[in-house]
């Protein structure tokens, strides 16, 4: 499934296979990264299921899920900034069948289970807080360990977590997590994609870090490689 993006005016909208999905801009909450694209366009098999999407920021995964046929979608975050924003966004696309609920991880879905949870943790190592849409702690597994961990207790048996895991905090230790929280994982899609401004910033702490990892392209930029990882629930 691909994706392209068109910026009109104050909206971006994104074709992601057959569907268009329509963003409003919004510079105080998280839009859609290349992470979240990647994830986007893996976004399968969804019909009749009911979904989590897990920190929905702008809500594209989530409105993304409803048309593509989820019965139900359940979207999460813990900015209220993102869940308003996220509300206005399924208007703009039409969509009616998404519950946002305000709060951190899955403290708003206690009880419930899923089909299928969705969700772009935050992966940003840093010595320093950064904004809490993207820093991941010092070493940037702050929220997509606990995200990880209690996965299972959320999915019905033969559920799925679809989740990226960038080369900056370790695709092997994320790989190994899943496999010790009761999940199958496998590799479904990658990418690969140049340092910002603020990554270059970081580099030598980068460097520091035992686990991270990133390659040069063939213009000598370094770039961090992002796995995306469908895991079921056994």
């Amino acid at each position: 499934m691909e994706a392209a993006s068109r910026k009109c005016a104050s909206v971006i909208e994104y074709r992601i296979g057959s569907q268009l999905v329509r963003i409003r801009v919004n510079r105080k909450v998280y839009m859609p990264s290349v992470a979240t694209i990647l994830l986007a366009r893996n976004l399968r098999e969804v019909k009749g299921l009911d979904v989590l999407d897990l920190g929905t920021g702008s809500g594209i995964l989530a409105i993304l899920a409803s048309k593509l046929g989820a019965r139900r979608v359940v979207a999460t975050d813990i900015s209220r900034r993102a869940i308003s924003a996220a509300i206005d966004n399924a208007r703009l696309n039409g969509v009616d069948n998404i519950e946002f609920r305000l709060g951190s991880l899955y403290e708003p879905v206690r009880g419930e289970v899923f089909d299928l949870i969705v969700c772009n943790p935050p992966m940003t190592p840093s010595p320093k807080p950064l904004p809490r849409y993207t820093w991941g702690g010092f070493d940037g597994r702050r929220i997509i360990e606990p995200v990880v961990k209690e996965a299972r207790l959320y999915l019905r048996d033969g559920g799925r977590l679809l989740i990226p895991v960038i080369s900056l905090i370790g695709i092997g230790w994320a790989y190994r997590l899943m496999l010790s929280s009761g999940l199958k994982p496998r590799a479904i899609d990658y990418t690969v994609h140049p340092f910002g401004k603020r990554l270059l910033e970081l580099k030598d702490y980068l460097d520091s870090l035992p686990s991270s990892e990133y390659v040069y392209d063939m213009f000598g930029r370094p770039c961090w490689r992002i796995v995306l990882f469908e895991a079921a629930r056994i």
